[in-house]
């Protein structure tokens, strides 16, 4: 596997694009292109390789409409108005929040209000909030289906989203994560925090609670990511937010989803008897390998939430030895499913709690997606661009 550039020299960059200089400066004057100095050589700049990619992409689409459409897919050109999160310049923003600075102090139900456009209500402190009463705990073998299960005997009904205001569907969501959280654990529903909750399951202290909440801030939303988008599809229809996470859900269990965290955890299994971490990183890559819980399309310069969750980790040393080489190897640097896995083995959690963990905290973004397409008023129903055998 060859290292994806991180820039591009003016050379490399005109040529790529099959333009004059003049025009890739026309392309950073107009915010299409970001140009950096060279840390080499100050007089020289560098361009953002993404950018660069992405232009020339486009160009090579041309302009007919269905090859555009079809581009949007596959981390394309924005497709959704959306208020809820942002991906810009490497950094993650939830309402204008970064990300990484919630991160620091906030609880993840703050983060939730956050997304869920709150303000300064607490619909986690409204008695509607509280654990439903009388519901059994789902036996499923597996943190996924069992918060299926859960939804399923939360919301037997499938109520319609449509038939109430935001604000009156606040308590319900609050209640809903709640439940969420305990059937991740297998645990009886509690009106505590949920990192607390979550760290109560795993016999963790303070310091190991604390990990949790990171976590599930960090992990709370994406933008419009395939569970997100599943959600909204789902609350187009009018159904139910036990609904449209339940879509969210079935999109995540998927192994380019949140299964990636099972990969990961192979990953760790099969260089844990390497005695040459490097030598190990360089045959996988030579046989053609790639390394699942490396590189993030949208964050060619690392991903900021595994950034923050790798650092509050304790150090351990072959984990570091498999990042350094990756990075002089592969030119990539860890995502998040790496960091949940590594928070998963570094806390002694039991195998399966990194994907239950990213579930609990997305959940909260599933809500707000569905909150949010709920006010566009309309349903999600794109064309297919028929290609098979021609009617006869």
């Amino acid at each position: 596997m060859q290292p994806r550039p991180r820039s591009y020299d003016a050379d490399a960059a005109t040529a790529r694009l099959k333009v004059t200089k003049a025009t890739l400066y026309a392309y950073v004057s107009r915010g299409l292109i970001a140009s950096v100095a060279d840390a080499a050589d100050p007089r020289r700049r560098l361009y953002r390789a993404e950018d660069v990619e992405r232009l020339a992409a486009k160009k090579a689409m041309g302009r007919r409409p269905e090859r555009i459409a079809a581009a949007t897919l596959d981390f394309g050109l924005p497709v959704l108005p959306s208020r809820i999160t942002l991906i810009a310049e490497g950094r993650l923003f939830y309402r204008g929040r970064d990300a990484a600075a919630l991160a620091e102090s906030a609880s993840f139900e703050d983060a939730a209000r956050l997304l869920w456009d709150c303000g300064d209500i607490d619909p986690f402190a409204d008695p509607a909030a509280a654990p439903a009463p009388g519901l059994s705990r789902p036996l499923a073998p597996a943190p996924i289906p069992r918060m299926v299960a859960a939804l399923a005997h939360l919301d037997p009904g499938g109520g319609a989203i449509w038939q109430r205001e935001p604000h009156r569907l606040w308590p319900g969501a609050a209640r809903l994560l709640r439940h969420l959280a305990a059937a991740a654990a297998a645990r009886a529903p509690s009106a505590d925090a949920v990192h607390i909750q979550l760290a109560r399951a795993g016999g963790l202290d303070g310091r190991g609670a604390d990990l949790i909440r990171r976590a599930l801030v960090l992990c709370a939303d994406h933008e419009l990511n395939a569970s997100a988008f599943a959600a909204r599809v789902v609350a187009s229809t009018g159904a139910s937010l036990a609904a449209a996470v339940m879509g969210g859900l079935a999109a995540l269990s998927g192994p380019r989803h949140g299964g990636a965290t099972e990969r990961v955890e192979a990953l760790f299994d099969e260089l844990r008897a390497a005695g040459d971490m490097r030598r190990a990183v360089a045959e996988r890559l030579a046989r053609g390998e790639a390394a699942p819980g490396f590189g993030h399309p949208l964050y060619p310069d690392g991903d900021p939430r595994a950034h923050v969750l790798l650092s509050a980790l304790p150090e351990e040393k072959r984990r570091q030895d498999l990042i350094e080489a990756m990075d002089r190897l592969g030119g990539a640097r860890p995502n998040i499913d790496f960091a949940l896995v590594a928070l998963r083995r570094a806390l002694g959690l039991p195998r399966g709690a990194a994907v239950a963990l990213f579930a609990v905290a997305r959940a909260a973004g599933w809500i707000a997606h569905a909150l949010e397409q709920r006010g566009e008023g309309r349903l999600i129903r794109p064309r297919a661009h028929y290609v098979g055998t021609p009617p006869m």
